[in-house]
């Protein structure tokens, strides 16, 4: 990845940054999750059991999803060992609204920095994965084969270009020069 990208209220984080962020997020959950299983074993209500529960589970797969997004900032696979990274989604839990407000001003401070960085991170890999399968498609024979044939898709590429000024003109400017170069007709004369 870049060393550097676009952050929380766009500050400019280095990798070596936004790792540390992630990191004390990480160590905070961790604590977090330590502290609810520690709570568990003193619950007695279904309900809070059930909330306590939620809240672990989820707060365990944000702890996994900010680790994988951590080695790959580093090309460090070795953190991902032991980690179950084909897990199913876990839902927000049903209280995590009271999780967020019980938070210190530095622990909510350090929630919302950590989720900016991996949202941006995420996104910026996503961008990557997309602009390397658009080159791909378009240095491929086949695919533009299969783009022509595909109304959606023509509807995607045109839309591209129409909201995008520059592509736009050029487009005019091309399909213009396409109608000059054309041979023109040579009108036939009726015979009388």
């Amino acid at each position: 990845m870049a060393d550097d990208y676009e952050g929380l209220s766009e500050e400019q984080y280095t990798v070596e940054e936004a790792v540390k962020v992630l990191e004390k997020t990480v160590g905070r959950k961790k604590a977090e999750i330590a502290d609810l299983e520690k709570k568990a074993k003193r619950l007695k209500n279904a309900d809070s059991l059930r909330h306590n529960s939620e809240l672990t589970a989820y707060l365990k797969a944000d702890v996994t999803a900010y680790i994988t997004v951590i080695a790959d900032m580093t090309d460090d696979d070795k953190l991902l060992e032991g980690l179950d990274l084909d897990a199913d989604p876990v839902p927000s839990p049903e209280k995590y609204a009271d999780y967020v407000n019980g938070l210190s001003a530095d622990d909510l401070e350090n929630e919302l920095e950590a989720e900016s960085i991996r949202a941006d991170y995420c996104d910026a890999i996503v961008e990557d994965m997309c602009l390397s399968i658009g080159e791909g498609a378009l240095s491929s024979k086949k695919m533009l084969k299969a783009l022509l044939d595909d109304p959606y898709a023509m509807e995607q590429i045109g839309e591209i270009i129409f909201y995008d000024d520059y592509l736009y003109d050029l487009f005019v400017t091309l399909s213009e020069d396409k109608e000059k170069d054309k041979p023109k007709k040579k009108k036939k004369k009726k015979k009388d």
